[in-house]
């Protein structure tokens, strides 16, 4: 059985299922206030660290040959490497506490999402089901099997970032010996063409990012290359509609952060920027990526199911209608 909903449908059900979510307001002010702290505390911090890094970069034309030859020898150089230091260490630390945060409350809005729509197509349950045995939920298996989903995720989402670092690194190689080798217009037409699969390339690979990822969360015993490789496998045939729903979200995402970059043009204070870009690009954003998660969530049951029913496996339902 094909997917009934069709692309427009999956959104219309998406809306519908993000509107019954309970929590869903709460879950997004938690990721608000989280999000907005940490970004206006790394801004505010690191803003005199990079304004010194930078003047001394448009001062010292020789700043690297002072760097590499005459460390000891120059004092400037030394301060300048510091400040380096500290905003590498500050924004690494950063990226890995943002990283957290989104797997956590990835984790959360795809298991709600799930309970909800299900809930809807299969009646009131309160089960989980196995393939030997059917047991009633505790609030205490619930939350085991919500840190064993958060702990697979965490698992795909390293083997992602080696997938991603290995494209990036395939890209960097193909696209330098081109360019370093280009002698005539067919070279270079070759360059321009690798050039455009680059962000084909990267909306696909977040496209398969964000499967296996609902994956690993949904499905018990799947993580790593095993979660990546189940979210390929069902998005066959489906490639198409899934791609250009990242498409869309990409593009709103970009108009997002287009609107915070001119409302932050404006001459305010450091303080004031920071509070209105901040809480403006995180309010959307997020709002953006709540409701992706549901999309995907949704696009992932309707092709389960039709996955399953070509197989004779059935409908499952891992997990339906607790409270979300």
């Amino acid at each position: 059985m094909e997917n009934k909903l069709g692309f427009f449908g999956v959104i219309r059900e998406s809306f519908n299922t993000a509107s019954r979510i309970r929590k869903l307001l709460v879950i997004f002010l938690l990721i608000f206030v989280s999000y907005s702290l940490l970004d206006f505390l790394q801004e505010y911090e690191l803003a005199p660290f990079i304004e010194y890094f930078m003047w001394q970069l448009a001062n010292h034309q020789n700043i690297v040959h002072d760097l590499l030859y005459n460390f000891d020898q120059t004092s400037y150089a030394v301060d300048t490497l510091d400040a380096f230091r500290v905003i590498v260490l500050v924004k690494l630390l950063v990226i890995e506490a943002f990283s957290i945060i989104t797997l956590y409350y990835m984790a959360l809005m795809v298991c709600c999402s799930y309970i909800v729509y299900t809930a809807k197509l299969s009646g009131p349950f309160k089960v989980y089901t196995t393939k030997v045995t059917t047991k009633v939920l505790s609030r205490k298996d619930i939350f085991y099997i919500f840190c064993r989903s958060l702990m697979r995720s965490i698992v795909t989402s390293f083997y992602l970032c080696l997938l991603s670092f290995g494209i990036t690194f395939f890209y960097a190689i193909v696209i330098g010996i081109t360019a370093f080798l280009a002698v005539n217009s067919w070279a270079l037409l070759f360059l321009g063409v690798i050039a455009l699969s680059v962000p084909v390339c990267y909306i696909y690979v977040a496209t398969v990012w964000m499967v296996s990822l609902i994956v690993s969360v949904l499905e018990e015993g799947s993580s790593g290359l095993k979660a990546i490789g189940r979210a390929l496998e069902l998005m066959k045939g489906k490639r198409l509609e899934a791609t250009l729903m990242m498409v869309l979200f990409a593009f709103a995402n970009g108009f997002v952060v287009l609107v915070a970059k001119l409302l932050g043009s404006y001459g305010w204070n450091l303080s004031t920027k920071l509070a209105i870009t901040i809480s403006f690009t995180n309010g959307f954003c997020w709002l953006l990526k709540l409701f992706m998660f549901v999309v995907y969530t949704v696009f992932y049951h309707e092709w389960k199911t039709s996955h399953d029913e070509k197989d004779g496996k059935g409908f499952n339902l891992p997990i339906a209608n607790v409270k979300a």
